[in-house]
């Protein structure tokens, strides 16, 4: 079973989100806020969690909620399920 591919983003939407957050990054480090060991850290988790979200499986449709009430036959009956004591 294959799964599509999520839909992608246009290119200049992507480029402006990569250039901005690598504008943050670098004024941070030089404003002296953050080490850049302790940016590459940050950078690694958020492109996890990026990968984790973007790659993540499809949703389903459920069958059916366990809370739907039975059918019910013509006759106003509801069907039993067979049973293994019945001869």
């Amino acid at each position: 079973m294959t799964i599509p591919p999520a839909p992608r983003r246009s290119f200049p939407v992507e480029l402006t989100a990569f250039l901005a957050i690598l504008a943050t990054g670098i004024t941070l480090v030089l404003v002296g806020h953050v080490s850049p060991e302790a940016l590459a850290g940050y950078a690694s988790a958020l492109a996890g969690l990026h990968a984790a979200w973007h790659h993540r499986p499809a949703r389903t449709q459920p069958d059916s909620s366990p809370d739907t009430p039975p059918t019910v036959a013509g006759d106003g009956t509801r069907p039993q399920p067979p049973s293994a004591d019945r001869n």
